[in-house]
């Protein structure tokens, strides 16, 4: 299972998944979307044992989920996928250039040869960088990171959730208050949770900035959808992103990355666009658009 540190387990875990081509081609297809496993096994020649095998693998890596009927890659796994396995590709394959740095180490031009190297792999730049990623431990710092992410948002914030928090619902208020396009998708699972949205009922600020929504010339149609979401992420201005990694035997939060990169954010903006097409909108906010309407 997932390690949310990214410890010697975790991460042997995940390496051991990447390791075996059966299962990397399976993720691969997951890219597209695998609609009909049969269909998928006789194109890759697999018994649907190893197919299915790995397939668990995939899913308990958090690399793929399975979404109204549709085998996908999770915002996770795409990034994985796209990004740092070809950047392990192309570094395995330069391994003798990048021995030239160690010959060159406490000399004058160290750091040039360092760059001329890693200019030619190409690495991502969250990889390059550790001030482009932060590692979110805890639902709290997840939550405390939304609310920044809105109250600093420029032009736009696409938020998919399955966690109805007050405080990041108030933010988001908030922005459109700075006509900061908005949309928000929230994930059906977290309308179950009766006690969170009792804890919202009750919470005298939300009430009061629901209160000034409804004058807000937003349409809760454009505004806002429902569906069951893989995970929870965030697009701000195109560029900062959000992305949790959950537990997928009881969807709990293990942890969740921060990651300031224009890559990241096209690719998760074109997985919130695909599952805003999917998307309902739920009858009982028809209230809040009939008292803007009057």
């Amino acid at each position: 299972m997932y390690d949310p540190e990214l410890g010697t387990e975790g991460l042997a875990n995940l390496f051991k998944v990447l390791s075996k081509p059966d299962a990397l081609e399976i993720f691969l297809l997951a890219g597209e979307g695998i609609e009909k496993s049969g269909y998928a096994i006789e194109e890759l020649g697999f018994t649907p044992k190893k197919y299915y095998a790995r397939l668990r693998e995939l899913v308990d890596m958090g690399f793929v989920i399975k979404m109204e009927g549709v085998y996908r890659q999770t915002p996770f796994g795409s990034i994985i996928y796209s990004r740092l396995i070809p950047a392990m590709r192309r570094t395995y394959d330069a391994r003798d250039r990048l021995g030239l740095i160690e010959k060159f180490k406490g000399t004058q031009i160290e750091g040039q040869v360092r760059n001329l190297i890693e200019d030619e792999l190409n690495l991502p730049d969250f990889v390059e960088s550790n001030k482009k990623v932060k590692i979110l431990g805890t639902y709290e710092d997840l939550a405390i990171e939304a609310v920044d992410l809105y109250d600093s948002a420029e032009k736009s914030v696409l938020l998919a959730s399955n966690y109805f928090d007050v405080r990041v619902m108030e933010a988001c208020f908030r922005s459109t208050e700075r006509d900061i396009i908005n949309r928000l998708i929230i994930g059906k699972k977290s309308l179950s949770k009766k006690l969170q949205n009792l804890r919202m009922m009750l919470s005298l600020t939300f009430a009061k900035t629901i209160i000034n929504f409804t004058s807000n010339k937003v349409d809760l149609r454009e505004f806002l959808k429902f569906v069951d979401l893989p995970h929870t992420f965030c697009i701000v201005d195109g560029h900062r992103n959000i992305i949790e990694i959950s537990n997928s035997l009881n969807d709990n939060f293990l942890v969740a990355l921060s990651i300031d990169d224009r890559v990241v954010g096209k690719k998760l903006t074109e997985l919130f666009e695909m599952i805003w097409e999917v998307g309902e909108f739920q009858p009982t906010f028809e209230v809040i658009n009939s008292l803007k309407s009057n």
